[in-house]
């Protein structure tokens, strides 16, 4: 009875290991030539050293296995080549995962159009492995020569390359790009202008809506509409709004109301000089600058030295008014015009 068993079901047993475990027919298929990319199917299975770069607002973190001889063979079968990697040849395994940065980062506007690119190098030479933000597996396995020294990632974006010179390395785990990016957090602050030189002069006029408001950045190195700042330089982010102002004079012989035109707003850094501000459009579809209500809103980048302590911002703006009739304003002693200067430090 025992052998009646056996028989049968030794073949079945044969069969199910034949169908198991990681089988290779790589003979089949032909080798991968240096510097083919193919895309890593078992990619959170990688092993290997860890490194790191920081870009504008976000942060990749790669691992970046050793010269292999072969590699699992769902990703060759996918790929169409053979697991193994052939004489002369090995294969380098490469994952990362994106993670988020503290601090204020959407100050730096970064556009979503503009993809980091990633480049695995093997002896000085570049194997470029594409997109770190495009769909698909964040995995990929790199072909290099067999006798590779020395493995290095770069890491370009939007015209900047950071480099990881030896991803092997104990000491050299994140790339070289901009200090303030790795050390510092972007921030801003929220300031109130004051109403400092519209209550002078005649007591019985009265300015209204000429409020006006400003967040200001720490200093950051890169800003969306211009790229990164030149070197030893940073960029300051002031987003700017001044209300529409109106103006009446309220006496004994009657009320005047008045037509406010303001001048465009004059913002500047104290304390750095020449430092002109470059405007651009608060929000999409703003004007820039002076609106059709009167109000005033704008985003202004500054350069400055790297170096720079946190600069105060000056705001400057000129208020005229003309009353809406002047006979009426001639008939109860209403000046003729009014003007204030909206000044102040924040």
């Amino acid at each position: 009875m025992p052998r009646r068993l056996l028989l049968p079901v030794l073949p079945l047993l044969l069969m199910l290991a034949g169908c198991s475990g990681d089988t290779d027919d790589g003979d089949d298929l032909p080798r991968a030539d240096v510097g083919e990319v193919i895309p890593a199917k078992l990619g959170s299975s990688i092993e290997g050293r860890h490194s790191h770069v920081v870009l504008p607002g976000r942060r990749f973190d790669f691992t970046v296995s050793s010269p292999r001889a072969s590699i699992d063979s769902i990703s060759a079968r996918e790929a169409g080549v053979s697991a193994e990697a052939g004489e002369g040849r090995r294969f380098v395994e490469i994952a990362w995962e994106r993670g988020v940065v503290p601090g204020d980062t959407f100050v730096m506007a970064v556009p979503e159009d503009v993809e980091p690119m990633l480049t695995l190098t093997a002896d000085g030479e570049q194997h470029p492995v594409g997109s770190l933000v495009s769909e698909g597996p964040n995995a990929a396995i790199v072909v290099v020569p067999g006798d590779v020294d020395d493995v290095g990632l770069e890491i370009e974006f939007d015209g900047l390359t950071q480099v990881i010179e030896d991803v092997y390395s104990p000491v050299d785990t994140r790339g070289d790009g901009p200090r303030s990016l790795y050390l510092d957090a972007a921030s801003q602050r929220w300031a109130y202008c004051p109403e400092t030189g519209l209550s002078a002069g005649e007591p019985e006029v009265t300015f209204f809506g000429a409020d006006c408001q400003a967040s200001i950045s720490s200093a950051v190195p890169y800003v969306g509409p211009l790229g990164w700042a030149p070197a030893g330089r940073a960029w300051v982010v002031v987003r700017f709004r001044a209300g529409s102002p109106d103006a009446g004079y309220d006496a004994p012989g009657g009320y005047v109301a008045y037509d406010v035109q303001p001048s465009e707003v004059r913002l500047r850094l104290a304390g750095v000089p020449g430092a002109e501000p470059r405007l651009f459009a608060e929000e999409e579809g703003d004007d820039v600058g002076a609106q059709d209500d009167g109000s005033w809103k704008a985003r202004a980048v500054f350069s400055i030295p790297e170096t720079t302590d946190q600069p105060r911002l000056t705001f400057r703006r000129v208020l005229v008014a003309l009353p809406e009739d002047r006979d009426e304003a001639a008939g109860v002693g209403a000046p003729i015009p009014l003007r204030r200067v909206h000044a102040g430090e924040l």
